[in-house]
């Protein structure tokens, strides 16, 4: 009888134990610092759903780590430290662990009271381990162009619902930006968000950007290394020869290196150009040597280094001289050469005209008969003029160019011719011949015109002296027929006869002629017209 009431009891508890249940993780691990969340959910009795009720949890062998009624009961290094994250009624028995300590590790079981006869300790437990805080924030890359805004995401994620972490941001002071930070929420995980904007330069390339998550006594930190992308800058063109002013001078015949480099992400593509070919190329590098050996004259002039990325491109030069000595002397002359030799007719001028290439620049000279005539420094060309020129001009000219690197000559011959002096005199018998005929017919045709005018101009002064005449013989009939009546009249001279007045006249006239040395037979008389009284002026034509 008695053993089969202790199978009916035995029953009995196992239903009742079956109604009480738990589901808790039997390990779990938290990080030093951080918070942890023991996740729970139990059941009892339908008949006690109703009822209120203390949910009690253990930590080792006896002590509370929670009470939710009492709280004194809890262990002084756990108050303020947990909580339940749920409600007991509708099952959830989550324990909430803030500031997790080394201490903090061991097992946790739960106990529900309802009173003192309906108590139930779940001996499931979950055996809690601390290691250190090992969790980091996540920075989320993005381009990152010089100039333009970016924002750069950095993000913490956690279950547990305590105290919240905080994320910072450590930059450079040459990195100056705004922050804006949020939490946001999916299921149980909680997202901390930070973003920073900032426009970079060229300057921030490699700065390390620093994302921060703090807890009251522990923190970890996310780093970022700044790679700005920016367009080619600060090209440099050097040279393993002697640089001056982005000059090189080589001797010929020597080897040159130049080297470009330049500053870019990402990398450039680099090329040598000299007179628009391309010498040399490479990709992604931001260096190039251009080695050019035994190098020549044709070798001169300007070399372009040009460098380019995806972002923007930049060149710069550099100028190679070629130094040689002098070569190419070449003498001209306004006269025409033939066999290095000019002939000039004396008394006229010449000019010659040396020429030459070299590298520096030559000095020039002429000479004749080894006296310096003319002289040049530094110039690759010189004239030598000679004016009105002589017999002791004749002879042989050198020019000599030198410079640094060597000498070089060259020579002309002058001849000087004298005039042909017989070509000269039929010339000028030719023009003396033409001259007199040419004034000979001017002379003529001045004659004949003038002997022409003359023989016009006599007829019409005969024309003009007969009408004179006329005028004259009649005033002189006047004259004299008034001149005799005037004289016959009166007392006196009754007894005159007019052919004795006549006479008296004309020996006055005549006596007139002489004084004024007149032909007294001159036919045009002038003095016809005179008044020979004793009283007139006889003078008075």
């Amino acid at each position: 009888m008695i053993e089969k009431s202790y199978f009916l009891l035995s029953l009995l508890q196992a239903g009742l134990v079956q109604n009480w249940k738990i589901n808790i993780p039997l390990e779990m691990t938290a990080q030093e610092g951080s918070c942890a969340q023991i996740p729970c959910n139990y059941s009892c009795p339908s008949h006690l759903a109703s009822q209120a009720r203390i949910g009690i949890w253990y930590h080792g062998k006896g002590s509370i780590a929670f009470h939710s009624k009492h709280h004194v009961k809890t262990l002084q290094r756990f108050r303020n430290r947990t909580w339940l994250s749920g409600d007991l009624k509708d099952g959830d028995c989550s324990l909430m662990i803030n500031n997790i300590m080394r201490e903090d590790a061991g097992s946790y079981h739960l106990r529900i009271e309802f009173d003192n006869v309906n108590s139930y300790s779940y001996f499931s437990a979950t055996n809690l381990h601390i290691s250190d805080f090992t969790d980091k924030p996540t920075i989320f890359p993005v381009e990152i162009v010089a100039g333009k805004c970016m924002n750069l995401t950095c993000t913490f994620n956690t279950t547990c619902n305590g105290t919240p972490p905080v994320l910072t941001w450590d930059t450079p002071t040459a990195v100056p930006g705004s922050v804006s930070n949020t939490v946001t929420q999916h299921g149980v995980t909680l997202i901390y968000t930070s973003v920073l904007s900032l426009i970079p330069s060229p300057r921030h390339q490699g700065q390390t950007l620093i994302c921060r998550v703090s807890y009251p006594t522990v923190s970890s930190e996310q780093t970022f290394p700044l790679t700005v992308q920016y367009p080619p800058q600060n090209l440099s063109v050097v040279s393993l020869n002697v640089r001056k002013d982005s000059l090189i001078n080589v001797i010929e015949g020597n080897s040159a290196v130049i080297i470009c480099s330049v500053e870019s992400f990402p990398a450039s593509n680099l090329t040598w150009r000299h007179l628009n070919v391309t010498m040399n190329r490479t990709s992604s590098s931001n260096e190039l040597w251009l080695e050019i050996p035994h190098i020549t004259s044709r070798e001169t002039g300007d070399y372009q280094c040009v460098a380019e990325n995806e972002h923007g491109a930049v060149e710069g030069s550099i100028a190679i001289t070629v130094q040689y000595t002098p070569r190419n002397l070449v003498i001209t002359s306004i006269h025409v050469i033939k066999d290095s030799s000019i002939s000039v007719i004396e008394g006229n001028s010449t000019v010659i005209i040396c020429s030459v290439e070299s590298s520096p620049a030559s000095n020039l000279t002429w000479k004749h008969l080894n006296v310096t005539v003319n002289r040049t420094s530094s110039n690759n060309e010189l004239w030598l003029q000679i004016p009105h020129i002589t017999y002791k001009a004749t002879g042989d000219y050198q020019c000599v160019a030198e410079n640094e690197h060597g000498t070089v000559e060259g020579s002309i011959t002058i001849t000087v011719k004298s005039r042909n002096f017989s070509a000269w005199k039929t010339g000028l018998l030719g023009a003396g011949i033409i001259l007199i005929v040419g004034l000979s017919g001017f002379v003529t045709f001045k004659c004949v015109r003038k002997v022409k005018s003359r023989e016009r101009s006599q007829i019409d002064i005969r024309g003009e002296q007969s009408d004179k005449s006329r005028e004259r013989k009649k005033m002189k009939q006047e004259n004299e027929a008034k001149y005799a009546v005037s004289a016959c009249q009166g007392p006196n001279y009754e007894n005159c006869e007019l052919d004795l007045v006549f006479r008296s006249h004309k020996r006055k006239v005549e006596e007139v002629k002489s004084n004024h040395n007149v032909h007294v037979h001159q036919k045009d008389d002038v003095y016809a017209n005179c008044n020979f009284k004793d009283e007139a002026v006889y003078a008075n034509v």
